[in-house]
């Protein structure tokens, strides 16, 4: 089915917004959508009148309190839950910490994050919230897709991470990163995953351990 040109354009512009710490101007979100400044305007126009961008100083735009209001509407007592798991995994663990979940039965979208309090080293994981990828690459997604029935198709990371109960993959998303991830079911998701991932190698069946253990917790939160 053919999209709709404006919705389209208009959600792009919220997305390539919400990457800009420092905001854009209109003519440097026009030249990303590779559209006329004067759409770009009546698009953050419409943006703000439904509170979802703003423009603050030298009126650069940034993502406005309608869009914190929406994220929060995001299965939030899934989201309150995770926030302390999450915390105390990563600083068990060293590393980052995510909760990811399955969007459509091809990608997958980390939806929360948390950093260790004391960090492993200068080099950080560069995983963005909200950024879809797909779920057969990546130790989150290939977690989330060992929760379905066994299937001839499936590959041997599948197979292997629904045998032993988590995933681990080295460089698939970002070079150098390693990944540790478990699977859980949660209402009204169509899966959702707990997994780490530090720069360099990981202690396999330990952290495993935990990472599983943060997945149990979830799922049993979640459903509570």
């Amino acid at each position: 089915m053919a999209k709709l040109q404006g919705l389209d354009r208009g959600l792009r512009a919220l997305e390539i917004i919400s990457l800009s710490a420092e905001g854009l101007t209109l003519a440097e979100l026009a030249s990303l959508l590779e559209i006329d400044r004067a759409i770009a305007y009546r698009i953050v126009e419409t943006l703000e009148d439904h509170a979802l961008v703003t423009r603050g100083p030298h009126k650069r735009v940034r993502l406005g309190a309608g869009a914190v209001a929406l994220a929060g509407r995001f299965h939030p007592q899934l989201v309150q839950a995770a926030e302390p798991v999450l915390r105390e995994l990563a600083d068990a663990v060293g590393a980052a910490a995510f909760l990811t979940v399955a969007h459509g039965d091809k990608e997958c979208v980390p939806v929360l994050g948390a950093e260790p309090t004391r960090h492993q080293g200068p080099v950080r994981v560069g995983y963005r919230i909200g950024m879809s990828h797909p779920l057969a690459k990546g130790a989150n997604g290939i977690a989330i897709l060992a929760l379905g029935a066994p299937d001839p198709d499936d590959s041997e990371e599948v197979v292997r991470a629904r045998e032993a109960g988590y995933s681990i993959t080295s460089g698939q998303l970002q070079h150098g990163a390693t990944g540790i991830a478990s699977g859980f079911e949660a209402p009204g998701l169509l899966g959702a995953s707990v997994g780490v991932v530090a720069m360099g190698p990981l202690e396999k069946e330990d952290i495993a351990g935990q990472v599983r253990e943060a997945a149990a917790k979830l799922a049993a939160l979640s459903t509570a």
